[in-house]
């Protein structure tokens, strides 16, 4: 995964993989503290289920934000491109009128922002949960929970950076809102958790 995260041919974009990579990587060290805290703490089993939802969903979001990613810049490039041409089409395929192209590159970038947004929820999720789990883990493992809602917090804050940034979003689009939200409650948790 990090190989094809360095390649610029591999994995259609960067940060949105990267940060639910990051957030699926938390939400795994969540799991491995939620199970030493098993003997100590009677809600350990309903953490770990949880956190290991969180985990695929966020190992999900890993391929989806690839996918939309390279929706996204293949309908920028054929548009720049159709724009420089005069809408001519590439070769060998028929034009699409302006109203098309612009609607497909419109679905394409909010479909980025979803799965943006999606990543910045998962991940603030996983840094509310791991926090819990670092008030009832065993002592030697709360670093590792401490880590991983490090992680997970600043998974949520670059998926927000990526819906925030994302031009086919209005200003008042609630996306940006929601996506705000999910970094802020994310960086609450890390200070609740003291780390």
């Amino acid at each position: 995964m990090l190989a094809a995260l360095a390649s610029p041919h591999e994995l259609p974009g960067g940060g949105g993989p990267a940060a639910a990579l990051t957030a699926a990587a938390a939400a795994a060290l969540t799991t491995k503290v939620a199970r030493a805290s098993r003997p100590a703490w009677i809600e350990a089993g309903g953490a770990i289920a949880h956190a290991e939802a969180l985990r695929m969903q966020t190992q999900a979001l890993i391929d989806r934000d690839a996918a939309a990613y390279h929706e996204a810049s293949a309908a920028l490039v054929h548009d720049e491109r159709s724009a420089r041409r005069g809408v001519a089409s590439p070769a060998g395929t028929a034009a699409r009128p302006v109203g098309d192209r612009e609607r497909i590159l419109d679905e394409a970038l909010i479909q980025a922002a979803d799965v943006a947004l999606a990543t910045a929820d998962a991940a603030s999720e996983i840094a509310q949960l791991a926090a819990r789990v670092a008030r009832y883990c065993p002592k030697a493992m709360r670093p590792d929970a401490l880590t991983a809602v490090a992680l997970a917090e600043a998974a949520a804050c670059a998926s927000a950076r990526l819906v925030a940034v994302n031009r086919k979003l209005a200003g008042d689009d609630p996306r940006r809102a929601s996506a705000a939200e999910a970094a802020q409650a994310a960086q609450d948790a890390r200070e609740r958790a003291g780390c």
